[in-house]
């Protein structure tokens, strides 16, 4: 048998080695390293006049993704006044691009040994995530903080029952439909993590952002294609183009609203069918517009001058329901099976979905949502479902009571 000298077997693994590194998964596994593992130090950066705080808002994911964030920052600010807050970043761009967000104290800690490091020079007591990152968890390895996940919206995607939410101590839930959605489909969780403290984000004054226009109102806004075909809920590649055209067959003005996360995908269908809705609607204003892209500015302030509503699963429709639940409202479902996890949302079921199947019925659609007693009967129980009984303004009020109870749930060991 030949035998290969030490050097030379040294030398083949070396070389394999090498090619795995270069490699997309070898790529990929490094920068997971960079982020999750033993890592160089880049140093604590402060914006603001303090590291120090009771509470953490906790944000590990990019730029693209703070809108996030940014709808609970009013909350957090109101919770600044009686606990100490702190924004705690592990992107640079994201720590740069919330400068302009809040006067609430930054800092950006990249690594998880520089992260490790802020958390034992502090006496931080709960940290609160807007998402299920991959980096929350590193943040999470502190036992003594207390975990409490609110998600950035109320809504009937996978993603918001993700097995994830058995990690953290404390979930936050708008109210009894999260609360089914989480007992059907998590086996195993603890009934008592979920806590209902309505949708703070939707606290406050809103304005109108839109030019006066005597035409009714329809405002156009799907989601993104999220990370999977399970978990994507999008009508902007399947009946995106076909709801512009019906609407533009109608006198009304049309506002077409984008998920911020469109702008950057990489899906053919979908970049393509964005272009031909905003070239639609192009032309359309030579012919008696005009409509409105609207990519900036919060959605939320768009409802103030929406009549009707057409969205996607997603925690738009949920959060204008809550908000106007006397406006019409239309949900899109791109699939056409009845066992989709969108028809059988309690939106779709109680109001229908306009899918591929029925896209012919799109004009008495609206005109029913507009003048159906029914379905304004339907708006309300569903108003009801999804947030209970709380009113807007009563949101942020419980938030804060319960990241009180939180806290001293922890100190003494008890629940409360």
């Amino acid at each position: 048998m030949t035998e290969f000298p030490f050097s030379s077997i040294k030398r083949i693994a070396q070389n394999g080695a090498r090619r795995v590194s270069r490699s997309p998964l070898g790529e990929l596994l490094k920068s997971w390293l960079r982020g999750s593992g033993p890592a160089d130090r880049f140093g604590i950066e402060v914006r603001g006049d303090r590291s120090t705080a009771d509470v953490i808002g906790y944000f590990g994911d990019g730029p693209d993704q703070l809108y996030q964030l940014q709808q609970w920052i009013p909350a957090l600010e109101a919770l600044n006044e009686s606990r100490p807050v702190v924004l705690i970043f592990r992107q640079r761009a994201a720590f740069k691009a919330a400068k302009t967000l809040t006067s609430i104290p930054s800092v950006l800690a990249i690594s998880y040994p520089d992260l490790a490091e802020l958390y034992a020079d502090n006496d931080y007591r709960l940290a609160i995530y807007v998402n299920n990152g991959m980096r929350n968890f590193q943040s999470m390895a502190d036992t003594s903080i207390v975990h409490v996940h609110v998600d950035h919206g109320e809504s009937d995607k996978k993603s918001s029952i993700s097995n994830q939410l058995k990690a953290y101590d404390k979930v936050f839930v708008a109210g009894s439909a999260a609360i089914a959605r989480c007992e059907q489909a998590l086996w195993g969780l603890d009934r008592n993590k979920l806590v209902t403290v309505g949708r703070p984000p939707l606290d406050g004054n809103f304005e109108s952002i839109l030019p006066r226009d005597n035409r009714r109102t329809v405002v156009y806004a799907p989601t993104w294609q999220g990370e999977d075909e399970a978990n994507n809920f999008t009508s902007v590649d399947t009946l995106g183009p076909q709801i512009v055209e019906a609407l533009i067959a109608l006198d009304m003005r049309i506002v077409y609203r984008p998920h911020p996360r469109v702008a950057a995908t990489h899906d053919a269908a979908v970049v393509d069918a964005d272009r031909t809705i905003r070239s639609l609607l192009h032309n359309a204003d030579d012919r008696g517009g005009p409509h409105v892209v609207s990519t900036d500015g919060s959605i939320i302030d768009l409802f103030v001058d929406t009549d009707v509503l057409i969205t996607d699963v997603s925690s738009v429709g949920p959060d204008f329901l809550f908000l106007h639940p006397n406006k019409g409202l239309i949900l899109t479902d791109r699939h056409t099976e009845a066992a989709s996890p969108g028809l059988q949302s309690p939106l779709a079921t109680g109001l229908g979905a306009l899918t591929e199947a029925n896209m012919d019925r799109l004009p008495q659609m609206i005109e029913d949502s507009l003048s159906d007693d029914a379905l304004l009967a339907a708006r309300r129980r569903l108003k009801a479902h999804y947030f209970g009984a709380t009113a807007a303004g009563e949101s942020t009020s419980l938030f804060i009571s319960a990241i009180e109870d939180s806290i001293r749930e922890r100190v003494s060991g008890h629940r409360v």
